[in-house]
């Protein structure tokens, strides 16, 4: 039989390789890059953030909702349609502060917090107070040293936890309130002593009094830990004043307002209506939800979102763009909360979405620290055209952004970079930037659910030394960086919006082209485990054909998920189903060349798979999700057993659950991700753990199994 494809491959690669030798990217245009890259600012973005860093905007505090309305405003100026707030239950109580102030009294007066300077020195959902007490040294707050000290009618110092210190001393042991230097994220107060962490108290249970807890900077609480630690006189903070220590007595005043629960919080939506299809939206997303600051976590993402809306609409409105063919729906959510509510209140709302594209992060002057701008790929389990058409686009901006020897000293190429995106105001540093394996913390995180099942992306720069604390400001964060990855974002909703049957050929062959990267190394992790298996039992051969099984199913889906803009189109079907046959004829060659490196390893052909009784038992069991979002989210973790399997893996092996792959079926597909990034990244996988992890979330009622 005659087939077409061999020749259309390699038309797609020869086109390719023409994309790469003029720097740009088969998913857009010059004139389109330019387009996009011209209008798309990083400096009005920025002005978004000197609005939003005013408020302490966690979820439906007063500052979030000051927030959400400048978000309405200006979307509604930027030519927005159907701008509004979508108002949600808060499963806890809206809070806000109005007072918190902290006096140390004796031995010398000296101010030691305000909520006026910073919101984040007092901790969230602390109660109302007016008193003034000893203050008294718990150490690390853990039962041993709160133990050691008579903390009843005082307040307690601790280099540890807020939650700690309010379980075992406050509620424990009658301590009126906590003082905390403890910071965020692990960091150490050696190397941020002038950083407030952003805290948190617990609300009381029935039969417990509210109580308070400050936040203070490393510096001022080691401080305070010496004055009670010495009885020698000195000038301890500075204020003119030589005293003694060995005591001291701190004043405490906090007004704060509580509703009952459950509180109201919601997000922000509008659109770029579509004029053709309306049921494969595009979902661009943000989120408000932060404490006071927070610029780039995640201001950035959200005053990029306002800046993308107003360049596209512009385009639209001056002739320079067509209006989208499918709908660009934004949303500036309360983080992770807003997406899995609206999709239990609104579950046939899902069935319109193409793709998730998310923001988190996308403003980090890279000079400040070691942060990294991460490119998230898709977890394995949602492996798509989205992931092809994301490392084409951000691969792009990382070449034309960044230095190269050969461009600069002898390829005739503009210097320092060869096709810059800056801001007027932004720094001309490289953009420093990787495509990593797939974490989660963030709201794309939702979308790539089992029980959702649409394709997801996202930006987080990491690692981060500012991220929730009272140095996540303006000062750190660089207009350029905007604008490059907003314009990656604002690429891939461009393509999206217009991407037809006529497409088909440029998505299959990047997904069919990326897809062969991962199956090297698949293939290389495989090779890997015949070397460790050496001379052991079956030489880890089952562990290692895994691998190549696994990875052929994963392309077989990303490319398979291209129909999506096919649309019965038959020419682009068949296209789809020539590159799907050669996936197929990929897992025969990969297979051979792998029975080859173990017989050259081991001496002997590897002989044929077994399944132990374990995984049969396994493979006779089949689970499917109940139909209801609502019971299933609320079930799913209930009676979560105790594994070793990673966090991110875990949600993995929920992923995998369709109805149709068998216990064995899932863990085989979480055992060859977790593998192909490495045990480092995402912990190992074994059947008991998975087995254990669907069986509690059966007996939970979230699913059922055959």
């Amino acid at each position: 039989m005659y087939r077409r494809f061999p020749f259309s491959l390699a038309v797609l690669f020869f086109q390719a390789s023409l994309s790469l030798f003029a720097q740009t990217t088969p998913f857009l245009s010059d004139d389109e890059i330019r387009m996009l890259s011209n209008e798309i600012s990083g400096d009005r973005a920025y002005e978004h953030l000197r609005v939003l860093t005013r408020w302490h905007r966690n979820s439906g505090m007063e500052g979030y909702f000051k927030a959400a309305d400048y978000v309405v405003e200006t979307a509604k100026q930027a030519g927005m349609e159907d701008v509004k707030f979508i108002e949600q239950p808060l499963p806890g109580a809206n809070y806000t502060a109005r007072t918190g102030e902290l006096w140390m009294i004796e031995p010398v007066e000296v101010k030691l917090a305000d909520i006026g300077e910073h919101a984040v020195y007092l901790a969230d959902n602390s109660h109302t107070a007016d008193v003034a007490a000893e203050l008294v040294w718990i150490g690390d707050a853990s039962q041993e040293a709160v133990d050691k000290v008579d903390v009843k009618g005082k307040i307690v110092l601790t280099s540890g936890s807020t939650f700690a210190a309010v379980q075992r001393a406050v509620w424990g042991k009658g301590a009126l309130g906590v003082v905390s230097y403890q910071l965020s994220e692990g960091r150490s107060g050696l190397d941020f002593p002038d950083q407030i962490a952003w805290g948190f108290v617990p609300m009381p249970p029935e039969g417990k009094a509210g109580t308070f807890a400050f936040m203070l900077q490393p510096r001022k609480g080691e401080t305070l830990r010496r004055i009670l630690e010495t009885q020698s006189e000195q000038d301890f903070l500075g204020t003119g004043k030589r005293t003694k220590g060995g005591r001291v007595v701190v004043k405490a005043k906090v007004e704060t307002e509580i509703g009952k629960a459950p509180g109201r919080t919601g997000f922000v939506e509008g659109w770029i209506r579509g004029s053709k299809y309306h049921d494969q939206q595009i979902i661009v997303t943000a989120h408000l939800q932060e404490e006071q600051g927070s610029a780039n976590d995640d201001g950035s993402g959200c005053g990029n979102l306002l800046e993308l809306a107003r360049a596209m609409n512009k385009l639209i409105k001056e002739g320079k763009m067509k209006r989208p063919l499918r709908d660009i729906r934004f949303w500036w959510t309360d983080e992770i909360y807003s997406e899995y509510r609206h999709f239990q209140d609104h579950p046939d709302d899902v069935k319109n979405y193409l793709a998730n594209i998310h923001q988190d992060m996308t403003g980090a002057n890279q000079a400040m620290g070691s942060r990294v701008q991460h490119l998230i790929f898709s977890p394995h389990s949602r492996t798509s055209y989205l992931d092809a058409l994301f490392e084409s686009i951000g691969t792009f901006v990382i070449q034309t952004n960044n230095g190269y020897l050969s461009a600069s000293r002898q390829g005739g190429l503009p210097r320092p970079y060869t096709r810059p995106m800056y801001a007027t105001r932004g720094t001309r540093q490289g953009y420093t930037a990787q495509f990593v394996p797939y974490f989660g913390s963030s709201d794309h995180m939702c979308f790539v659910e089992g029980a959702i099942g649409v394709p997801a992306v996202g930006m987080i720069n990491w690692d981060d030394d500012y991220i929730h604390s009272s140095d996540d400001d303006l000062w750190q964060i660089d207009a350029t960086q905007l604008k490059r990855n907003n314009f990656i974002i604002g690429g891939m909703a461009y393509f999206l919006a217009f991407a037809e049957a006529d497409r088909i050929p440029t998505i299959v062959g990047e997904t069919y082209a990326q897809g062969l990267k991962r199956l090297a190394q698949d293939m290389k992790v495989a090779m890997q485990m015949i070397q460790e298996g050496k001379g052991k039992g079956d030489g880890l051969w089952k562990e290692a054909t895994m691998m190549i099984e696994q990875g052929i199913l994963r392309e077989l889906r990303a490319v398979g998920s291209a129909r999506a803009f096919a649309r019965g189109d038959r020419t682009a079907g068949q296209t789809i189903e020539e590159c799907s046959d050669r996936v197929k004829r990929k897992e025969g060659e990969l297979m051979a060349d792998l029975r080859s490196y173990y017989k050259r390893v081991n001496g002997s052909d590897p002989k044929s798979v077994k399944l132990t009784t374990e995984e049969q038992d396994a493979v006779k069991k089949v689970p499917a999700n109940v139909a209801s979002l609502t019971e299933y989210f609320g079930k799913r973790n209930a009676g979560a057993p105790s594994t070793k399997l990673h966090g991110l893996m875990r949600a993995e092996v929920f992923n995998y659950v369709d109805g149709k792959r068998s216990y064995y079926d899932i863990y085989k597909g979480v055992f060859a991700q977790a593998n192909a990034a490495g045990s480092w990244y995402y912990g190992t996988v074994s059947l008991g753990d998975v087995v254990k992890t669907l069986d509690a979330a059966v007996k939970a009622g979230a699913m059922t199994v055959r």
